[in-house]
């Protein structure tokens, strides 16, 4: 897909996000119901009314685009044979929903050949919308409908911002997390997170255990688009949308700078590990 038709398919997809965000939003105080998956991850009716929402647009709008959604319980395996892909999360953050929190989000990804094109990510919430469709083409969107460009320079801190996982906690993202300091840190238990890069609101996260495409795809078009960095083992993150949909975690920084001396880090302190386990 070339540069117009993103623009066009992200200028399509921002009044669906906002309708879907805002259903789930307008749900937020009342009774949830809530049931559990599979995973043992939990469901809320926000998430039902929000995918629906957005799975009718995207069928609507783009027939010929599979689409991949974390609360299909159905494998569409039309998406094995198609180099376009529309990635939903109709609700990430389902448990800071109900905890009554304001940073959960909806995403929606375009993956094209196992790379995240374009994205949008909308906290309702906190009436923050983020989408980008290109190189340098990353934006914020406020209720007026005015915009503004997340491409800028930005002088580094003294004590660099981590936002980490409120719910996500595994062994070797604390390990990092504990020779990385001194810095400071925000919890955000959703895609904004990602959105906080590219705004340079915030500096870096960690994910090193396993996640899904749709917690990261809009998030990886925003933030490289921004000029920043979402990877894997040392490369740009893959989302194979044809095969596996789970990814083995991930270092996200706001500069490839920043995030060539996290991986640098990682492995340094997982060679320092291996060697300590052999002794």
């Amino acid at each position: 897909m070339n540069l117009s038709s993103r623009r066009q398919l992200v200028e399509a997809l921002i009044p669906v996000i906002r309708k879907a965000g805002d259903a789930a939003l307008a749900l937020q105080d009342d009774d949830v119901a809530v049931r559990a998956k599979q995973d043992g991850s939990s469901v809320a009716s926000a998430d039902l009314a929000s995918n629906d929402i957005l799975r009718a647009a995207c069928l609507a709008l783009f027939s010929a685009m599979p689409v991949v959604s974390e609360e299909d319980s159905l494998v569409f395996e039309a998406r094995k044979d198609s180099d376009a892909v529309l990635v939903i999360d109709p609700l990430d953050g389902t448990k800071e929903f109900m905890e009554g929190r304001d940073e959960f989000a909806v995403n929606i990804a375009l993956v094209e050949d196992g790379h995240a094109s374009a994205g949008l990510i909308y906290a309702p919430a906190r009436d923050r919308l983020f989408f980008s469709y290109g190189a340098g083409l990353a934006f914020e969107q406020t209720a007026g409908g005015q915009r503004r460009s997340l491409r800028r320079p930005s002088a580094p801190r003294r004590h660099p911002i981590a936002v980490v996982s409120r719910s996500h906690h595994d062994p070797r993202t604390e390990a990092l997390l504990a020779v990385l300091q001194p810095y400071d840190f925000e919890e955000i238990g959703s895609s904004l997170k990602f959105a906080l890069l590219a705004t340079a609101e915030a500096d870096f996260c960690l994910r090193l255990a396993p996640t899904m495409i749709w917690d990261c795809a809009a998030g990886q078009a925003i933030i490289e688009a921004a000029g920043g960095v979402l990877q894997t083992d040392g490369t740009s993150l893959i989302c194979d949308c044809k095969g596996k949909l789970k990814l083995n975690g991930f270092i996200a920084a706001r500069t490839p700078p920043l995030a060539a001396r996290l991986s640098a880090t990682l492995r340094e302190l997982e060679t320092t590990s291996a060697v300590a386990a052999q002794q």
